[in-house]
């Protein structure tokens, strides 16, 4: 039974930093832009990046907790490769980067920077040597029976968020694929059509100038198809676009920046 519990508290403390997190960066966020902004990729009050990394920070200074300066440094380096690691694979997944320090000096691929990583070595004095305690404190107090009816409600909606956050991560980014082919190829045929018209302007037959009638009909509605993805993406990416407005895409960067700017104007 006691394997069991230990198992259970180490997925509350997962919940209990993940909410944390939750709590310091929308608060940063809503301070610097006046206005409440749910900062994360799931709908629900976590950031399952502070719970993983509160996690690994507390693993990786088990032997040298004593010491808040390894404390410092021992942190500091595992919770830099946790975010390196999440910005990496989620940008391999989705083809986007969420978050993007490329604009901050000593950064690394825009995954991280040194900013944050001092950041993350504060945090890990405050977290091991002051937070950690009284929350260990607290879970070791609980009726296990609680905690373990807690963590399977608390556990059920984060997987149920989770599933629909990466749903409409995958949908945005199918939205993206296909704004992007659009986007190509309207450009391409508005070029040739052009150069085609001018071409021909003078001397156009019936037939040809009921052909770039045609033509001018099929760029409208490529224009159309291209709206009605963009209104679609936004619907869909919404809250995310809120939550990382600095997000970026190697590969579909045009297209990323187009739906930012239709969502803003339609606000």
């Amino acid at each position: 039974m006691e394997r069991y519990f230990v198992l259970e508290k180490w997925l509350a403390f997962f919940f209990i930093y993940s909410f944390l997190g939750w709590c310091i960066e929308s608060t940063i966020v809503s301070v610097s832009k006046r206005k409440l902004t749910n900062r994360g990729f799931l709908k629900g009050p976590i950031l399952p990046l502070y719970g993983f990394g509160a996690l690994t920070i507390i693993l990786s200074t088990l032997i040298v907790a004593d010491n808040a300066f390894l404390v410092y440094i021992c942190g500091m380096i595992a919770a830099t490769a946790l975010e390196y690691i999440t910005g990496a694979g989620m940008e391999a997944i989705f083809n986007m980067k969420y978050w993007d320090y490329s604009n901050k000096r000593f950064n690394i691929h825009g995954y991280i920077c040194l900013s944050s990583s001092l950041f993350w070595g504060v945090l890990s004095v405050l977290l091991v040597k002051f937070i950690h305690v009284p929350i260990e404190r607290f879970i070791d107090g609980m009726n296990r029976y609680l905690l373990t009816a807690l963590l399977a409600v608390v556990l059920v909606a984060a997987v149920v968020d989770a599933v629909f956050a990466f749903r409409k991560a995958l949908d945005f980014q199918k939205l993206l694929v296909y704004e992007d082919m659009i986007r190509r190829e309207l450009a391409e045929f508005t070029e040739r059509f052009a150069e085609a018209k001018e071409a021909f302007t003078e001397k156009a037959t019936a037939k040809q100038i009921e052909y770039f009638a045609k033509q001018e009909q099929k760029i409208e509605h490529l224009k159309l198809e291209l709206d009605a993805a963009k209104e679609k993406a936004g619907k869909i990416q919404k809250s995310l676009l809120k939550s990382f407005p600095s997000a970026s895409s190697k590969k579909f960067g045009d297209a990323l920046e187009e739906i930012k700017k239709y969502v803003n104007m339609k606000r």
